[in-house]
């Protein structure tokens, strides 16, 4: 795995949740996933991250301690907590081990949790900073910076600098016509060798260099997904005595 991954072994799946990954990709410490998660390729993430319901794009910087497609809480029901739903949360113990859960999607109930299947859909190079909540449904458009410890309750656009909780849009991150232009050219779909010779620094140049690569049909770079599997449990300790 060490040729598709760095820090693979700081993975850590929830439940029968699977992680999918465009290679390369690393991780920087502990990624907790919750339910199946796809990464792109060129895209580092940070200690202590948790996907709760993700998909993140490429070429992206995820800062320690966040937290990816959160799924609520009921606020209209009896209480906010998961005993109400959730068999398992106090279910071993004697005292809730009779008590009857309920199923938040049955029936036709308006769920407190976002439509089933929706995930927080990140693009491709957004800077995601420390400690920051994106709500599970929410897309962050490609481009976007997001300030540490906000949390994203709506959708934010693309080359959008945003913060705050909730958090809203600052400013623009480049002018509305490179905006366009990086947006057409995707660049993002280009290994770093493909980019090689373009002005990092000056992104206006970059994309003027850019543009005639693109035009003259450069390939994208399209590595086969990998998964990264779950570790396999460790085997029980036998004892003997002496």
């Amino acid at each position: 795995m060490d040729e598709h991954t760095r820090g693979a072994g700081h993975v850590q799946h929830i439940g029968k949740s699977r992680l999918f990954v465009e290679p390369p990709v690393r991780f920087l410490g502990p990624f907790v996933i919750r339910s199946d998660t796809r990464v792109g390729a060129f895209t580092e993430i940070g200690r202590e991250v948790e996907a709760q319901a993700a998909t993140l794009g490429r070429y992206c910087e995820v800062g320690p301690g966040s937290l990816l497609g959160a799924t609520g809480h009921p606020t209209t029901w009896l209480s906010v907590s998961a005993f109400q739903y959730r068999e398992s949360t106090w279910g071993w113990h004697p005292s809730a081990d009779t008590n009857e859960v309920i199923d938040p999607e049955a029936g036709g109930r308006q769920s407190f949790r976002s439509v089933a299947g929706d995930l927080a859909t990140i693009g491709n190079d957004v800077w995601i900073g420390a400690n920051v909540v994106v709500l599970r449904g929410v897309t962050i458009g490609d481009g976007a910076i997001i300030a540490a410890n906000a949390v994203v309750t709506k959708d934010i656009p693309p080359y959008s600098i945003a913060g705050g909780i909730p958090a809203k849009v600052i400013r623009p991150r480049v002018p509305d016509d490179l905006r366009d232009e990086l947006q057409a050219l995707q660049w993002w779909r280009f290994s770093p060798n493909q980019l090689t010779g373009i002005p990092y620094d000056d992104p206006v140049e970059a994309a003027r260099q850019l543009r005639p690569r693109v035009d003259a049909g450069l390939e994208a770079y399209a590595p086969e997904l990998v998964e990264i599997p779950k570790p396999a449990a460790p085997a029980p300790r036998r004892f003997f005595r002496r």
